[in-house]
């Protein structure tokens, strides 16, 4: 999945910088429908300021409504965000990154612009049984269903909550056992930026010498 990103924002890269090869038909990208609205694939790089990265985004517009899977990546490759969009808000399931390590999976449901009120499906915490809530669009975008955080080392699950259109219904943290503690630094010691890269030549080059 994540490898895919990569090639796609390198290639995406690659024909904003040059021109395509002779012989070869360059994908097109950030082009517009007859009312100047953002059409198709997109992609921009948004430069670093105020101490925020560089980064480049790039997902599907429809009619200048953002749709589907939205990526954000950082100059060299490296996921920061993966995002689903519906009517140009975060609507579904949605992965963040710290330093390409999975540290968020999370959904949301995203509101009907075109109306003025959009209907969700809403479950009773007490009695359990379903119902309709009306919630204004201006809304956006609400927290619906499990979050869970993940540790960005270990990608140990540290913490879950649940909403219900950006109500917290339930939040469960999950702290390190002894013996997880443990086993993770166990582990830790044996990763490659760990390891000790000393070099040691073959068996039969090695001498030993006497003073």
């Amino acid at each position: 999945m994540i490898s895919g990103v990569l090639l796609i924002a390198a290639n995406a890269t690659a024909q904003s910088s040059s021109a395509a090869p002779k012989g070869k038909a360059e994908a097109p990208l950030n082009l517009k429908d007859a009312k100047g609205l953002p059409q198709g694939l997109w992609m921009s790089s948004i430069p670093g300021r105020m101490g925020e990265d560089a980064y480049t985004i790039f997902g599907h517009y429809d009619h200048g409504r953002k749709y589907g899977l939205w990526y954000k990546v950082s100059p060299d490759g490296t996921p920061m965000s993966i995002e689903n969009y519906r009517n140009n808000t975060l609507d579904g399931e949605v992965k963040y990154f710290e330093d390409g390590q999975l540290t968020c999976v999370g959904h949301y449901r995203g509101l009907n612009p075109d109306n003025l009120y959009d209907t969700v499906v809403v479950v009773d915490a007490e009695t359990g049984l379903e119902g309709l809530r009306s919630i204004s669009s201006e809304r956006g975008s609400q927290r619906h269903g499990m979050w869970r955080y993940y540790d960005t080392e270990t990608g140990r699950l540290v913490k879950e909550e649940e909403y219900q259109v950006d109500d917290l219904l339930y939040r469960k943290e999950f702290p390190l056992s002894k013996a997880d503690s443990l086993f993770y630094a166990k582990r830790n010691e044996k990763l490659p930026h760990k390891v000790s890269q000393k070099y040691q030549p073959p068996a039969n080059k090695q001498f030993n010498y006497t003073y």
